[in-house]
């Protein structure tokens, strides 16, 4: 840390350089002053040796050319090195955690989600094909209408990792440049609001070795970028109040502060195209202060940041009239009204059970992201101290503290957003992934922390080492329990993809998942824009759309991937996954074999449910043995036979629902299933376990057609497989 030169060897770098103009910087008066000149970002300057497109370059022009890049290396101090090494280290982490850590996508669907969104794009379309049925080839959080599915996002973020796609085939280039970008405009903004190259550098180390952007960095998912946008925003902004205060006179186009607001406005205007809450609570009180503070160039700022706001909003306008039919309506919640901010009732998807989401749930939500983000900001607890030190002592400027209480009213707005809460208590996927939701709370804590960590190691050496000891150990510490996690939640996954990609030929997989999407909850049941990959994924519904994929995909071999319904959702969870092969049984009886495993953890209690177009019968078995049964299916109904005390049978079967049933006549789909609940000792309360369909079709001849396993034909290593079994009869 005390090893950074100062600006002034900065400066007195530039200066050596024949002809290039040094700007010192203006006085802070408490607020944010220009950038400062750095890493020669306009070179030199002098008369330019024309050439025409066939003429060489004469010996002189290239004694000229080689000076002038020998001039701008010179020119580039330290610590502008020490943030290009820092940036290309932060492109490695990018392509390591993408390939290494991260091979088959993150346990956060969304990233599948993305994906696909980014492939789309890449293949010259808006969105993605629908299949027939379209429900049984629904990616994850989609609606199908008109022929294909809009997604739930908006394609700003997709369309960078397609351009990655377009020009490298992958997605690892573009997450690494991203990385870097991240690392530049971080430090470039830390040079903006403090104007002092020893905390810019602080800064972007701080961000670049935070937990969760080491994550981040090889995920495609949108909250980098978007933060990348809004780093930009306050930047340009910035820029741009320096111009509203000169005279009118110097306001002109030619003014290059002024194209950086309308930038800023761009930038600002893609973020809020994908994450408009964050941007709106984040910069509200920072454009606040910036129209204060611009006197009398307030309409020349607006002006130009509404020209680069425009472009973003038009474009946005345009997509969700193609996406939802009209300009006002966001895909976000074109599949489910309730996943929308406030509280009350809530879903994520339609069949979802409703969560009554309480100011007492946002509360806690938004507590537990900052109690992670303690850990997952590199040292955010003795940056937050450092922080708050900082703005005692006012060595923050203007700027500075409209950021930091722009991320006060961010956090306090997410106190009415659900879906940090479902991704804290719901899904908890934030103790693997980290606090994601909260990464611009971050970027504001790395720079105000490292405004006060570099004055702390200025006035207490000893206590800024300490502080820097405290922060070293405590990201370590993240990291040696995140990256394992990961590792064991991505392993489940490498073993559910060797067995899938062993199988010959061009195969249909049919998904038996509970909520009934593809991608969820693992990214690897997923399809091309085209469906038109050698494996082709469906969610099984039931008899009549299964019967509709198998008759569309004739030629193809049907397979049933069973997971369990836990799958990755902990390092500890389930993770046991068999591939069962497929084939009509049809008669005017059906017989297939029930076999239930007995419960991996001690259970007092278990009870299987059957489900049929009759109700549902509740049968309390033995949970420490296999039980055995017999599902026989008619046109005229389905029972349970040969369920007794000697086979698993613990007590009185019951009803729990009575329905009217069809006409044995009637021809179409029969609705069949079995369900497992048990209770563990530990706990005490009943959970689902598990849960298979028996795909059935009534023909107009009575006859009964059952999509059933004919057998087992791979299973992974882990041995925490569904216990449900269901075969046809031998």
């Amino acid at each position: 840390m005390e090893s950074v030169r100062d600006d002034r060897e900065g400066q007195a770098a530039a200066a050596a350089v024949p002809g290039q103009i040094v700007t010192l910087p203006a006085e802070r008066d408490g607020e944010a002053a220009e950038p400062a000149i750095d890493d020669a970002v306009d070179g030199p300057r002098g008369a330019a040796v024309e050439q025409t497109p066939d003429t060489p370059p004469s010996p002189a022009g290239r004694r000229r050319l080689v000076a002038i890049i020998g001039g701008r290396v010179r020119a580039v101090s330290p610590t502008g090195w020490y943030v290009a090494a820092l940036a290309v280290v932060a492109a490695g982490i990018a392509l390591l955690v993408k390939y290494l850590l991260f091979p088959h996508l993150s346990i956060n669907n969304d990233e599948a989600l993305y994906r696909l969104q980014a492939q789309t794009l890449a293949s010259g379309h808006l969105f993605p094909r629908a299949g027939t049925p379209a429900g049984s080839f629904a990616p994850w959080l989609a609606k199908g209408v008109h022929g294909h599915y809009v997604l739930k996002y908006t394609p700003f973020v997709p369309a960078l990792f397609a351009l990655s796609l377009l020009a490298t085939g992958g997605f690892g280039t573009g997450l690494a440049v991203m990385a870097a970008l991240a690392v530049v405009v971080t430090y470039r903004l830390g040079l903006a609001l403090f104007d002092d190259r020893r905390v810019a550098a602080v800064a972007a180390t701080l961000f670049t070795t935070s937990p969760l952007v080491v994550l981040l960095d090889g995920m495609l998912l949108a909250y980098l970028p978007v933060l990348v946008m809004i780093e930009l925003a306050v930047l340009g902004l910035l820029r741009g109040v320096a111009a509203a205060r000169a005279p009118a006179t110097r306001r002109g186009w030619r003014d290059r502060r002024g194209w950086a607001l309308v930038g800023a406005g761009l930038a600002a205007g893609i973020a809020a195209a994908v994450r408009p809450f964050d941007v709106l609570t984040l910069l509200a009180p920072l454009a606040v202060w910036a129209v204060v503070t611009a006197r009398g160039g307030r309409w020349w700022l607006a002006g130009r940041a509404g020209i680069g706001l425009a472009v973003p909003a038009a474009l946005l306008l345009a997509f969700d009239a193609a996406a939802t039919g009209s300009p006002f309506q966001l895909p976000f919640t074109y599949l489910e009204s309730e996943d929308k901010m406030g509280f009350g009732v809530r879903r994520l998807y339609p069949t979802d059970r409703a969560h009554h989401f309480t100011l007492l749930d946002g509360l806690s939500s938004v507590g537990l992201h900052l109690f992670l983000l303690g850990g997952w900001a590199c040292g955010g607890v003795v940056l937050l101290g450092c922080a708050i030190g900082a703005l005692a002592r006012r060595r923050i400027g203007g700027a500075g503290v409209m950021l930091g209480i722009g991320a006060l009213v961010f956090l306090a707005g997410y106190v009415a957003f659900w879906g940090a809460w479902n991704a804290a208590f719901l899904w908890g996927g934030i103790r693997f992934l980290g606090p994601f939701y909260v990464l611009p709370v971050l970027a504001v804590l790395v720079q105000l922390g490292a405004r006060g960590l570099v004055d702390l190691a200025a006035w207490r050496p000893r206590l800024g080492g300490a502080a820097v000891t405290v922060i070293a150990g405590l990201t370590c510490l993240v990291l040696a329990t995140a990256v394992p996690a990961n590792a064991t939640l991505t392993r489940h996954d490498r073993d559910l993809d060797r067995i899938v990609d062993a199988l010959p030929g061009r195969a249909v997989i049919f998904l038996s998942v509970d909520p009934i999407y593809l991608m969820h909850p693992t990214s690897l049941a997923a399809n091309p824009p085209g469906l038109d990959g050698r494996m082709l994924w469906a969610v099984t519904r039931g008899g009549g759309p299964d019967e509709a994929v198998l008759a569309r995909y004739a030629g193809r071999p049907a397979y049933l991937l069973r997971i369990p319904a836990a799958y990755n959702r902990t390092p500890d969870s389930p993770a046991g996954a068999r591939l069962e092969r497929l084939a009509n049984q049809v008669g005017a009886e059906v017989t297939l074999d029930v076999t239930i495993d007995p419960s991996r953890d001690p259970a007092k209690a278990a009870r299987l449910v059957l489900t049929t177009d009759a109700g549902d019968v509740s049968y309390p078995i033995d949970p420490t043995r296999p039980v055995h049964a017999q599902l026989v299916i008619t046109a005229h109904g389905t029972t349970l036979r040969g369920l007794t005390a000697s086979t698993g049978l613990r007590g009185t079967p019951r009803w729990l629902h009575h329905r009217k049933a069809p006409a044995a006549s009637k021809v179409g789909t029969r609705t069949v299933g079995l369900a497992l609940y048990t209770t563990p000792t530990a706990s005490g309360k009943e959970q689902w376990v598990d849960r298979e369909l028996a795909p059935t079709v009534v023909g107009r001849d009575g006859q009964v057609a059952v999509l059933a396993s004919t057998g087992q034909v791979s299973a992974t290593p882990d041995p925490a497989a569904p216990p449900i079994h269901l075969a046809a009869a031998h």
